[in-house]
């Protein structure tokens, strides 16, 4: 009679006319071939638990719906390939069994995972990194920790960097260091000129402001201080990108030539 072998929710089922049978890949020991005085080839397949010492043998002439599996050497070891690779690749379970304690694999918050000690003298391991690759927030990023004797670490093409944090100027151990390029071109400041003969303000974000009485005799003031006929006073706000706040004058019956870069 003639029997149909086949992968069915992950066990092996057998059909023998109008009997069916299944049985559970790990319950199986051991998968060989053999053969009988006759030629024919046979696949028996011995159980871990088996008092009764009674094999399952699936003789290949009786198998009829696997077209690799005929009756000779290289039959039966298709057979065998095939139900290896049913046992092992159809529906494999998702747990591991560690030291008495079943968990689910695949990544896991701490409390739930394995830890695993790599090896001193472990050779590289190819990392696979999920999603897209860039800058990121925190909760999607892999963190990397760069070795504090680490020398120069080459990069190809350019660069950018989201520094974390309020910017400014900061204490040296909060602060990051810039290295300004060797041909780095200045930024273009805009100058400007005028003279006045009323009272107002120079607008706060200057970089320099400069002012000059030119009056043959009267006085004006700036920031409340006399400003003598042919005296000048410069504000500079010094480091770069600094500038400077709000300057009040007052040049009524006088006159003041006030130069500025913004």
């Amino acid at each position: 009679m003639t029997i149909q072998v086949t992968d069915s929710f992950n066990q092996l089922k057998i059909v023998s006319g109008n009997i069916v049978q299944y049985y559970k890949y790990a319950t199986v020991k051991s998968l060989s071939p053999v053969s009988d005085s006759k030629g024919d080839f046979a696949v028996i397949i011995n159980f871990i638990v088996d008092d009764k010492n009674n094999p399952l043998i699936l003789k290949m002439k009786d198998v009829s719906n696997q077209g690799t599996w005929v009756n000779n050497a290289t039959g039966a070891n298709a057979a065998i390939e095939t139900i290896s690779d049913w046992m092992h690749t159809d529906n494999p379970s998702t747990e591991v069994q560690v030291t008495g304690w079943t968990a689910p694999l695949g990544q896991k918050p701490m409390a739930t995972s394995i830890p695993v000690v790599i090896s001193s003298d472990q050779s590289d391991i190819d990392v696979i990194l999920k999603g897209p690759i860039g800058i990121k927030p925190v909760a999607e990023s892999v963190p990397v920790t760069i070795a504090s004797d680490e020398g120069a670490i080459p990069v190809s093409g350019s660069v950018s960097a989201t520094i974390a944090g309020p910017l400014g100027q900061a204490a040296e151990a909060a602060s990051v260091s810039v290295v300004i390029a060797s041909d780095q071109t200045g930024a273009i400041r805009t100058p400007g000129i005028e003279r006045v003969t009323n009272a107002a303000n120079v607008a706060a974000g200057a970089y320099s402001v400069s002012f000059a009485n030119v009056h043959a005799s009267a006085n004006s003031t700036v920031k409340t201080v006399i400003l003598k006929p042919g005296e000048t006073i410069t504000f500079d706000a010094g480091a770069v990108n600094n500038t400077l706040g709000a300057i009040a004058y007052v040049a009524t019956g006088s006159e003041l030539l006030i130069i500025k870069i913004t």
